[in-house]
């Protein structure tokens, strides 16, 4: 039965990547073929998708492996708004696309405005979860330290090794930054899930990634808040 369940799973697995495939190059030769036909809006449309579709699939990656991060909200909210601007200036008549330029800077506003609202309040919920679930207290050594590089900078993500339940294991969230350095040989507090080991936060990263998130997007919404009460209340 199980060996079943395990052909079925594949089978669809494969199913869903050929479809994924055929979708992904059909939009393609779309682009290219509204590109050569006057369609310039289509192909923002077209283009909005996909960040439509990967912006989902990170978010439901993200909740499934309980480890949401709120600024992949980002994504599909910037694939939504390409999508319909995108056919509002394709098939929109004049009336409607003189409305629809008027309430572009609105409507980019108010994304910015949502935005911003998410980042603090997905940081709240996912920081107050981690808080929930990883109640189990052991001190964690670092024994390694991944590094990137990107224009310049560094950043780092721990590797720790902790003794949890009469066993070695090794702990690491995956998440690079720069706001918190650590050497090899360092030992922190970590907060791990005991039913799954394997999520665990340390409370000094995490403070500084919670806070980081709360000072983006409030820095977001507040700025498109004024930028909106200028518009509304001095513009003319």
């Amino acid at each position: 039965m199980g060996n079943e369940n395990r052909g079925k799973v594949g089978v669809v697995g494969a199913i869903l990547s050929i479809v994924f495939l055929l979708w992904f190059f059909a939009s393609v030769g779309a682009m290219i073929y509204c590109s050569k036909h006057d369609m310039g809006a289509l192909v923002v449309t077209l283009f909005g998708q996909y960040f439509l579709v990967f912006g989902a699939i990170a978010v439901f990656s993200g909740l499934k492996s309980k480890d949401f991060q709120p600024i992949t909200l980002l994504f599909p909210l910037v694939g939504i708004g390409c999508m319909i601007g995108g056919c509002i200036f394709q098939f929109g008549s004049e009336e409607v696309m003189k409305y629809a330029e008027a309430a572009l800077p609105y409507l980019f506003l108010g994304l910015f405005f949502v935005i911003g609202v998410s980042l603090v309040v997905g940081s709240y919920f996912s920081s107050k979860r981690r808080h929930e679930v990883c109640n189990y207290r052991i001190m964690g050594t670092c024994v390694k330290v991944k590094t990137r590089y990107h224009k310049g900078t560094r950043t780092y993500c721990p590797v720790y090794e902790a003794y949890f339940r009469d066993e070695t294991i090794l702990l690491s969230n995956n998440t690079y930054s720069n706001m918190n350095h650590i050497e090899e040989g360092e030992t922190r507090e970590l907060y791990l899930n005991p039913d799954n080991p394997k999520e665990f936060y340390e409370p000094k990263e995490e403070r500084s990634l919670t806070i980081f998130m709360y000072v983006l997007g409030s820095i977001f919404a507040a700025a498109a808040a004024f930028a909106l009460a200028m518009v509304l209340f001095f513009v003319k």
